[in-house]
């Protein structure tokens, strides 16, 4: 159960602030512009969808360049199967050297961002519609959170993806739009 507080807690209490507050002492923030949209919602689309796909294009580099630096590692250590063990179109490195499994956590590291992705985006397209603050400012804690645990894994020791404090924020910003996305559908409903 505090798993779960933990991730979702901080989406209540910044989507509750955002929905009271906002309206109280900074309306103009969700006037509506074209379509009823709220104008800020521009932020949502350049931060939760522009800059994450900046985001996961930067990982999938970081990939491509641990792969020629493994490979070159390997041929150094007289690897006759360099090529073809780190090559495409493989995904993970055959083996057990230092080399495939750094090689190994780096793709993991992307890999990881990928599996959570669409559902980061879809969440964020719909939570950002009644709390765009709070999802845009998810989607920027989304994009850092993910360069670090990827830097982190990036290291051949998956532990240390959660080495920085911006870590476990993967989940937080993930979290976070999963309840903003929630808080479209009470303020469609009218619930809220």
């Amino acid at each position: 159960m505090s798993v779960y507080l933990k991730i979702l807690g901080p989406g209540v209490v910044a989507c509750a602030a955002e929905l009271i507050l906002v309206p109280l002492y900074t309306p103009s923030l969700h006037s509506k512009g074209r379509y009823g949209i709220p104008k800020i919602y521009s932020v949502v689309i350049f931060s939760n969808i522009i800059y994450s796909t900046l985001t996961l294009i930067g990982l999938g580099g970081k990939v491509g360049a641990a792969r020629k630096k493994c490979i070159e590692s390997a041929k150094k250590s007289d690897d006759e199967e360099a090529e073809s063990r780190y090559s495409l179109p493989k995904m993970q490195a055959e083996g057990f050297s230092v080399e495939a499994k750094r090689f190994n956590c780096a793709q993991r590291g992307h890999q990881q961002a990928l599996e959570t992705y669409g559902s980061f985006v879809a969440m964020s397209i719909i939570g950002g519609l009644a709390v765009p603050l709070v999802t845009a400012g998810s989607g920027l804690l989304w994009s850092i959170a993910r360069k670090k645990w990827a830097e982190g894994y990036a290291t051949g020791d998956p532990q240390q993806r959660y080495a920085t404090k911006w870590g476990i924020h993967v989940w937080t910003a993930l979290g976070n739009v999963l309840v903003a996305s929630l808080c479209t559908s009470l303020v469609v409903a009218e619930i809220l």
